[in-house]
């Protein structure tokens, strides 16, 4: 087996939302409480591959990550082998276009995944190291799909952990299509003095019944099945707005997630994409793509020098950058069906870490019993 690529503390910061982007702010739970265990070689009998062991990463306390400028898909990883993962042929389109409108709902089931590209950076041992882990074939597991209302319903993903082997992520998502509008007007661009001031869409929406695609809790567990961390915002935290029921490209949002214990706070400045396609293994699937310029706000607690005791504590603020994008099949009940994330700048930074993953197959396998 693999040995640990990231110690735990980083390993949580990269795996929020997402898987990601937001276990970043987390509480520990006590042990012996946690969801069952994940496991997804068991269900495509995809062995792990056995790896040189791999140096742990430490991430300077207060460090601000910048904008990586690098391309998340290195070493020409686009060229999918043939064999279990073909590519799709060059005239191959989609069988049902995503739509603006979120349709349905997600299958249950276990869905393959592609692992295109996971990279990880430690400038701060000598000397440096560069580690990347291969194209590779993983399960996810949909489950938990939940009918709250006529237009809002809840479910959860089930993820392999790319940077703590052996431990799982589950992301709960909550989907409300309510296309009723209180206010929808346009307001004309107008000139203020010698200020041009351009013209803006307002729509406002029920705030008890707000819509939108939202992340309402992201765990995870060790690979003996015990919960190790947790983010859960008060409020589900918005990762794409669906104004009036649809998802509008182009259109840019801000959001907040603010953890119900320790009080960590995600911000989000996020965009709503074009269509995007993604090729499933020889089957092309389209999604809307959302990405997000992430904010990572949480107090830390440093022993103070001098104190043989460790009791006297002080305060202190940490921050984090980072760059998460998802895709999600609105014509498949908002399945997810790519994301990628990016921590820190491999040119400038002393840590940083990459990864890239997408859908493999878009027909499921039943749910084994153990997950469901």
């Amino acid at each position: 087996m693999m040995k640990k690529l990231l110690p735990k503390k980083f390993a949580i910061a990269l795996v929020a939302l997402s898987a990601l982007g937001a276990t970043a702010c987390v509480h520990q739970d006590a042990p012996g409480v946690g969801v069952v265990k994940f496991d997804s070689s068991a269900v495509f009998g995809i062995e792990p591959e056995d790896k040189a062991p791999v140096p742990d990463f430490e991430v300077p306390l207060g460090t601000d990550f910048q904008l990586p400028d690098v391309p998340l898909v290195r070493k020409d990883l686009n060229a999918v082998p043939d064999g279990p993962c073909p590519a799709a042929k060059l005239t191959a389109f989609p069988k049902t276009s995503a739509t603006p409108r979120v349709e349905g709902q997600p299958p249950e089931g276990v869905f393959k995944w592609k692992r295109d590209l996971v990279e990880a950076k430690d400038a701060t041992i000598t000397p440096p190291k560069l580690q990347a882990l291969p194209f590779a074939l993983e399960g996810r597991a949909i489950r938990r799909v939940t009918k709250i209302s006529d237009h809002h319903f809840s479910f959860e993903m089930l993820a392999p952990d790319a940077f703590v082997p052996g431990n799982t992520i589950v992301t709960g998502f909550e989907v409300n299509t309510n296309p009723q509008l209180l206010a929808e007007k346009n307001v004309a661009a107008r000139t203020i003095g010698v200020v041009n001031i351009p013209g803006t869409d307002v729509r406002v929406a029920n705030p008890s019944d707000a819509p939108g695609i939202f992340i309402n809790s992201i765990e995870v567990q060790n690979d003996k099945g015990i919960r190790v961390s947790s983010f859960h915002p008060v409020q589900p935290m918005l990762i794409a707005p669906l104004e009036g029921g649809l998802l509008r490209s182009g259109q840019q949002f801000r959001s907040v997630g603010i953890d119900e214990l320790s009080g960590a706070a995600i911000t989000n400045d996020g965009v709503v994409g074009r269509t995007s396609r993604v090729d499933a293994c020889g089957e092309i699937v389209e999604g809307y793509a959302i990405s997000l310029h992430q904010s990572l706000s949480d107090d830390i607690q440093a022993q103070l020098s001098g104190d043989p005791e460790g009791t006297v504590l002080r305060e202190a603020t940490r921050q984090q950058t980072r760059e998460v994008s998802y895709t999600f099949a609105t014509q498949y009940g908002a399945l997810p069906i790519a994301e990628t994330l990016a921590l820190g700048d491999f040119e400038n930074d002393a840590v940083a870490a990459l990864g890239k993953w997408e859908l493999g197959a878009l027909t499921p396998t039943p749910l084994p019993d153990s997950v469901k």
